[in-house]
């Protein structure tokens, strides 16, 4: 057969960790599966954050795409002379679990959808269509190790190993017959929780395999794996998102025309903030950069996902709050103060609790000033969680005095994260040090 020229997609960027037992296999073939989701449900599409799923968090989801022409016969001048697959429709089914809040582990199934086929080793001269549905591409599974906390430094690291699986139709381009292990080195950066940018690079290992005698470059080996993406978070609940990437030969890195495909996506995320949290919906599409197997000259996608949500619902509006009152030490309230996310607007849902706050100090008089001091846990730099908090104690200064309290007994004061009383390596110890406390100064 005549190898075909075409354009490219490559799914993440890797560095191999996975120690696996090889197996031999009748046929090898180059493998047209290209796009290959992200399975975590995180800011992107097909590459990684460095962002993990919290303990026992999960995501589910599925990727429906489509690319036209991702293989093809061209000659020597890279003319089309007809088409091995002409349409390739794929779902791909992913989910995945947190282990630890730096630990998760995930999964990847393709499965065939629509492909139309026209079998390159046929003797006829007239080569006739197949159709196929329901065909299995290469399993992956891998896991993720965050090794710097982005939502604490504004810069992550973490380290994606994975293996490939040789369940795949090689003989249709559904895979390539081969244990595949390798992994991604990742590198992300948070910019004023707006922008999120992503680097991936790393590494897969293949058996070295020729899979076209008449065909210089088409040689499967190790490939070397490069990408970048961004994540612009327009409001709340939309997002636009692009992504650039490449996979090479590693003995021929950018000069093999046949194994250099390179391609870019670009797409819009809704995820909803009050019905529904926790689900995204992505779509979008794009086009090879470079020839290349897999390649398409068009692709497009939709993608829908549950990642269940790192901090729970609101809870429905709380009945009084308990509030009690030792002069000599501090207002004590038990339920906690809710703030919009990263803002100092109070919630509605909190005004019961201050109402209450408010009630206690105009019956006792005997209290001539209070401190109303805020509290945050350590994500964001110090400076930043300073300032959050001393614009949330005056937010409820400003609240209590909008309820009668007379100014001059109100003072507010803001520390950060520099007094806190659970640890700060956990959720739930981080969201008891996010909170407000009513000081009783004379």
């Amino acid at each position: 057969m005549r190898l075909p020229t075409s354009r490219v997609i490559l799914s993440t960027i890797f560095l191999s960790v996975f120690a696996i037992s090889s197996a031999s296999y009748a046929a090898r073939n180059a493998d047209v599966l290209t796009f290959a989701p992200a399975d975590d449900g995180g800011r992107f599409i097909t590459l990684h954050g460095s962002q993990n799923l919290q303990q026992w968090r999960f995501n589910a989801g599925v990727y429906l795409d489509y690319a036209f022409e991702p293989i093809e016969f061209a000659d020597q001048t890279g003319t089309r002379r007809q088409g091995i697959i002409d349409d390739l429709a794929m779902a791909n089914v992913h989910g995945a679990v947190g282990l630890f809040d730096w630990w998760s582990v995930g999964f990847n199934v393709p499965v065939e959808a629509w492909q139309t086929f026209y079998n390159p080793n046929t003797l006829s001269t007239v080569v006739q269509k197949q159709t196929f549905y329901g065909k299995l591409g290469d399993p992956r599974v891998d896991m993720k190790f965050r090794l710097l906390d982005i939502d604490r430094y504004h810069v992550g690291l973490a380290v994606v190993p994975f293996l490939y699986m040789p369940f795949g139709k090689e003989e249709y381009y559904l895979g390539n017959g081969m244990w595949s292990p390798g992994g991604t080195l990742v590198i992300d950066i948070d910019i004023v929780n707006r922008i999120f940018l992503t680097v991936n690079g790393g590494y897969r290992s293949y058996s070295n395999f020729r899979y076209d005698a008449n065909n210089a470059n088409a040689i499967i080996d190790d490939t070397i794996q490069a990408g970048a993406g961004i994540n612009v978070r327009l409001t709340d609940s939309w997002a636009i998102l692009g992504e650039a990437w490449h996979e090479g030969v590693r003995t021929a890195y950018l000069k093999n025309s046949l194994q250099n495909p390179a391609e870019f996506v670009a797409g819009a995320r809704w995820t909803p903030q009050k019905h529904a949290r926790g689900l995204a919906i992505t779509a979008g599409g794009g086009r090879g950069i470079t020839t290349g197997i897999g390649s398409p000259d068009w692709r497009g996608f939709v993608g829908v996902n549950y990642r269940r949500p790192a901090v729970v619902s609101l809870p429905p509006p709380p009945p009084p709050a308990e509030v009690e009152v030792r002069v000599e030490e501090k207002i004590v309230i038990t339920q906690k103060i809710h703030f919009e996310f990263d803002k100092a607007v109070i919630r509605k849902l909190s005004y019961p609790i201050l109402d209450d706050v408010a009630y206690l100090l105009s019956i006792n008089p005997q209290i001539r000033q209070v401190s109303v001091e805020g509290h945050t846990d350590w994500i964001g730099p110090d400076k930043y969680n300073q300032k959050l908090s001393e614009r949330r104690a005056n937010s409820v200064r400003d609240y209590l005095i909008s309820k009668g309290i007379e100014p001059d007994r109100l003072h507010a004061v803001g520390y950060g994260e520099s007094r806190p009383i659970a640890d700060n390596n956990s959720s739930r110890g981080r969201a008891r040090n996010r909170r407000t406390e009513f000081m009783v100064v004379q």
